[in-house]
């Protein structure tokens, strides 16, 4: 994972960037180049109902330099750490649609975006919008909480073994390779963590049987507990075996993934989660939104590269 390009995407709703906040001593530490980026539209100055005097474009193109002067009013915030920074300011809807524009325009690295805890009903608009960003964004995405530290201190990587005919183990694989590498670059402690369902769904006994030209799994007795635990510990620990983790920093837990993780957080004071994204299974989900919205740090979500991605 290397970073030469930082796109922080700024939120106009408050003066709070929790985004920048995070993204600045991260470029400093990467000798990375930050760019601001805010993409607005208001259906208010858009309407056809406009008078002669102030035509449409002329309307918005005022409003887009409101919004630039106050995009440019951080500046100073990278400037001070001697970090080369910039800013820009777009009209368009869907928002998130330009923002991948820009990714691919401008060569981004990593994308760096505030988030909150959401309420149950936020989370219903939550799951339309940013959980596609989230679910299409090419690039490693940086979700970052305003009540978390600066400064990282302890890094856990959260891999869930799962393999697929086109990414096998190596998004887990980047999921440690950048705990690793942050973990050295910071100067903070690196930790990983497995958390697996102990009823053991995934290693069911049983033959697959046909049914209207589907294949069923026929689904007979569970896997027994002793043999299950010895499954994930040796997968777990042959992913790892490269990786020089400190004994005391390594995690393996059985549980609802979402909820066990949210405790090994809290019980290790761990300030950054990575985390892969997988389109069809994985993080991606229910897992995902109980995690964003229920651990007490920020989360770096990261896609297998030879994952398609769908605007």
């Amino acid at each position: 994972m290397k970073i030469n390009h930082i796109l922080v995407i700024m939120d106009p709703t408050t003066e709070e960037q929790p985004a920048l906040l995070k993204a600045i001593p991260l470029a400093k530490r990467c000798h990375a180049a930050v760019e601001l980026f805010l993409v607005v539209h208001h259906s208010a100055l858009t309407p056809s109902w406009l008078n002669r005097e102030h035509p449409q474009e002329h309307v918005i193109a005022e409003y887009l330099k409101t919004k630039q002067r106050w995009l440019d009013s951080y500046l100073t915030l990278g400037l001070k750490e001697n970090i080369a920074i910039s800013s820009e300011v777009r009209w368009h809807k869907p928002l998130h649609r330009e923002i991948l524009k820009k990714i691919s325009e401008s060569g981004t690295d990593l994308v760096v975006i505030s988030t909150h805890q959401h309420s149950a009903i936020e989370q219903l608009n939550f799951s339309a919008n940013d959980w596609h960003f989230l679910n299409t964004c090419p690039v490693p995405l940086l979700l970052a909480k305003a009540n978390g530290r600066e400064k990282y201190q302890s890094i856990m990587a959260a891999v869930d073994l799962k393999k697929s005919t086109r990414d096998e183990p190596i998004l887990d694989r980047e999921v440690l390779d950048s705990c690793v590498m942050l973990g050295d670059m910071l100067d903070a402690k690196a930790h990983v963590s497995h958390i697996y369902d102990p009823k053991g769904h995934e290693l069911w006994q049983g033959n697959n049987l046909s049914t209207s030209g589907l294949n069923i799994p026929s689904y007979v007795s569970p896997v027994p507990p002793q043999q299950l635990e010895a499954y994930h510990r040796t997968e777990f620990f042959r992913l790892i075996d490269h990786y020089a983790f400190e004994d005391k920093h390594i995690h393996l837990d059985t549980g609802i993934a979402g909820n066990r993780l949210t405790r090994s957080i809290i019980k290790h004071k761990i300030d950054l989660l990575i985390m892969g994204v997988r389109n069809h299974f994985g993080f991606i989900g229910n897992t995902t939104e109980k995690i964003v919205d229920h651990v007490n740090c920020d989360i770096l979500a990261l896609k297998a590269k030879n994952q398609a991605i769908e605007h």
